[in-house]
C-alpha cells in the first residue's frame, strides 16, 4: 500500500466522512474516493462501511487504522528527527499525563527544557492508564507521565521508573470520619473512585482483601481529580489520594488525610513510551528534563 493511502485512511476515519476529510487534506472527494477505492482493492477487503451518516470503519477497518495510524506518526516524526538533527526548532512533542505529572513534574520540567528548545511545540493532554495506553501505542503521543500499568497492560510499552508517592485516604476537613483509625471504619462510607474502572484509582479495593475485609463498592466515578475532590468535600465522601498532591490540592479544597493505621502500597509513577520505537531529539532531551525534575523531588 503506498503512503498516500495510507494517510488518506488515516484522514478519513479521523474526520468521519469523504468531504471533510478531503477539506482537512487539500484534496477532491473525488480524489479521495479513488485513493480509496485502490487501498481497498490492493488489501481486498473494506475498511470502510458507507453510512448516511459518513463512513464508518469495518471491524477490519479498525485493525488496518492502528496499523496506519503508527505508519504515520513514523514518517511524521522522521521528517522532525531529521530537521532537529540538522539543528532545526522545528516539530512537536505529545505528552500524556496524570494529575501529579502535571502539577508536579511537568512545569519544572517544561522550564528547563525551553532553556534549550524554545521553539519545540509541547501538547500535553491528561490520561491514566487503561485509556492513555492506546494513543501511546498507535504513537499520538510521545510520553505517557503516570501511574505504571500492570504488567498485562503494559505490552509494546517502554517503562521507566520514576518516583513513588505514598496513598492517602482522604475526606472532607469537617467530616466525622476523620476519627476513624482503621479501613474497618470506613467499609460504610461513601466511597469515590477517581479514574476508570481497571485503573489506578482501584487501588482502594486491595488494602481491604488484605486486612480481611470486604472492599467497598465505589458508587460514584470520576474522570476528573478536581471533580472528584469536590464531591469528597461537599459530600463527605472518602477515596484514596496521592500524598505528593496533597498540600497543592489543600489550597483550594477543602480535604484531610484520615489517619488510618493500615499501609496502602505506595503507588508507583513511571515515564512510558513505545518499545522499540526511538524519540525524537527533542522528545528525548525532554524526558532527560523529566528526569532531572523528579531527582529534585
Amino acid at each position: 500500500m503506498k503512503v498516500q493511502h495510507i494517510q488518506v485512511l488515516v484522514a478519513i476515519a479521523e474526520h468521519g466522512s469523504l468531504r471533510a476529510a478531503a477539506a482537512a487534506v487539500g484534496k477532491s472527494q473525488p480524489a479521495l474516493t479513488q485513493a480509496l477505492r485502490q487501498a481497498e482493492d490492493e488489501l481486498g477487503v473494506a475498511i470502510f462501511a458507507r453510512t448516511s451518516r459518513g463512513v464508518e470503519l469495518t471491524e477490519i477497518g479498525e485493525r488496518i487504522l492502528l496499523r496506519a495510524r503508527t505508519i504515520t506518526s513514523e514518517i511524521d516524526r522522521l521528517d522532525e528527527e531529521v530537521a532537529q538533527l540538522r539543528g532545526e526548532q522545528i516539530g512537536a512533542v505529545h505528552v500524556c499525563v496524570s494529575p501529579l505529572a502535571a502539577m508536579r513534574i511537568m512545569p519544572r520540567a517544561l522550564t528547563l527544557f525551553r532553556k534549550t528548545h524554545p521553539d519545540i511545540d509541547v501538547r500535553l493532554s491528561s490520561g491514566l492508564f487503561p485509556g492513555a495506553l492506546k494513543p501511546l501505542r498507535e504513537g499520538r503521543i510521545d510520553i505517557l507521565i503516570g501511574p505504571t500499568p500492570p504488567a498485562g497492560m503494559a505490552r509494546e510499552i517502554g517503562i521507566e521508573h520514576l518516583i513513588d508517592t505514598q496513598i492517602l485516604v482522604v475526606t472532607a476537613a469537617s467530616s466525622p470520619l476523620l476519627k476513624a483509625r482503621s479501613l474497618a471504619e470506613l467499609t460504610g462510607a461513601q466511597w469515590i473512585m477517581i479514574g476508570a474502572p481497571g485503573g489506578p484509582g482501584d487501588i482502594f479495593r486491595q488494602p481491604f482483601i488484605d486486612n480481611g475485609l470486604v472492599p467497598p463498592h465505589a458508587t460514584t466515578t470520576s474522570e476528573s481529580y478536581f471533580g472528584a475532590l469536590a464531591l469528597v468535600e461537599h459530600l463527605g465522601a472518602v477515596c484514596t489520594f496521592p500524598a505528593l498532591l496533597l498540600e497543592k490540592m489543600q489550597q483550594t479544597s477543602r480535604i484531610a488525610p484520615i489517619p488510618i493505621r493500615e499501609e496502602i502500597e505506595p503507588l508507583k509513577i513511571s515515564l512510558m513510551t513505545r518499545a522499540g520505537h526511538p524519540l525524537t531529539p527533542a522528545a528525548d532531551a525532554l524526558v532527560n528534563c523529566i528526569r532531572r525534575r523528579v531527582t529534585a523531588l
